[in-house]
């Protein structure tokens, strides 16, 4: 991620990305959990964030307790369909399109 010092004390309006899925695997990999609330005042203090979207990909009603702790540790959660190129195979097509689908708009 980029950061300008000079701009630390100007108005900004950054917004950050977070594919879910790849931050869980690749913290659990490293035997790592994730404090989601930590990472988010982690976002606004280093990086000036103001917006900050966490992208999974489906829903799942057996969720509700994580999407909850998503959204009040502040993120702001995005629930991604499947591609359908992608039906049958585990990686989603989150990655992608959200940049394209949200970023613009936000």
């Amino acid at each position: 991620m980029w950061y300008n010092k000079d701009m630390a004390n100007k108005e900004t309006h950054n917004q950050a990305f977070v594919d879910g899925q790849n931050l869980y695997m690749n913290t659990k990999a490293s035997n790592w959990v994730v404090d989601l609330k930590k990472f988010r005042i982690y976002l606004k203090d280093q990086y000036h964030i103001d917006k900050a979207y966490y992208f999974l990909g489906a829903v799942d009603d057996n969720n509700q307790s994580l999407y909850e702790l998503i959204q009040e540790a502040g993120f702001i959660l995005i629930f991604r369909e499947h591609s359908q190129a992608m039906v049958g195979k585990k990686k989603g097509n989150v990655d992608t399109d959200s940049f394209h689908d949200h970023g613009k708009n936000c």
